[in-house]
């Protein structure tokens, strides 16, 4: 029995082989295609998205009311998303249209735990202005957090600099998954072909097989 299975194995795997060796071009050229696809929409088609980031240190006051680190971070973290700090920089940059309000959805305010450090991250299609938003944000929040809390103080830890290359999209891995669709599109393609023509084949056997059978002669 053991040995009808391994025989049966053995048979099974090698019409994979056979049927891969018959549509190898076809996976080649899906492959290939997808894959350039993707690359060719990751660099002549989605425009690049820059990111730039200024951190900001905040710095607890002495003698001042007991309040943790990680609850001032939060709070500022809060400041700065709401739109009484979004609008004045937009005002600080003379903005005239409503093109900086989109500033919520390019927005990332992010802390490690236990960390005194905020990162401020800001994303656009320029990466000047990617800068210069989360710049003038750093500035707009030091100026607007003395008005509110008093028991502590922030710094800017470090500018955001002009980024040099974007973080999105990703050429490399459009590209990869790209070729991997391409690579299962071809998989289908060609399965679905041998098994069309095994059954064409079969259908051909059991229709020719009458024909074969000698029918007795008459005495």
């Amino acid at each position: 029995m053991n040995h009808v299975n391994s025989i049966h194995q053995k048979k099974t795997f090698g019409d994979h082989l056979m049927t891969l060796k018959k549509g190898w071009w076809v996976l080649c050229l899906l492959t290939l295609l997808l894959a350039g696809a993707g690359y060719a929409v990751s660099t002549y088609v989605i425009p690049p998205t820059y990111e730039a980031t200024a951190y900001i240190l905040v710095v607890p006051q002495q003698n001042a009311e007991t309040t943790s680190t990680t609850t001032l971070v939060s709070t500022y973290q809060d400041i700065l998303r709401s739109p009484e700090v979004i609008d004045q920089v937009a005002q600080k940059m003379d903005v005239t249209d409503k093109r900086i309000f989109d500033l919520t959805n390019r927005l990332t305010v992010a802390s490690n735990l236990d960390s005194q450090v905020i990162a401020l991250s800001v994303t656009d299609r320029s990466a000047e202005q990617a800068a210069i938003q989360a710049n003038t944000m750093t500035e707009v929040f030091q100026d607007y957090v003395p008005q509110l809390i008093k028991t502590s103080s922030t710094e800017v830890f470090s500018t955001a600099r002009i980024p040099t290359e974007p973080v999105s999209p990703n050429i490399l891995m459009n590209t990869a998954i790209g070729g991997i669709l391409g690579l299962l599109f071809g998989l289908l393609i060609v399965y679905s072909r041998a098994l069309g023509k095994k059954s064409v084949a079969e259908e051909t056997k059991e229709t020719s097989y009458p024909q074969a059978v000698s029918h007795p002669s008459r005495s």
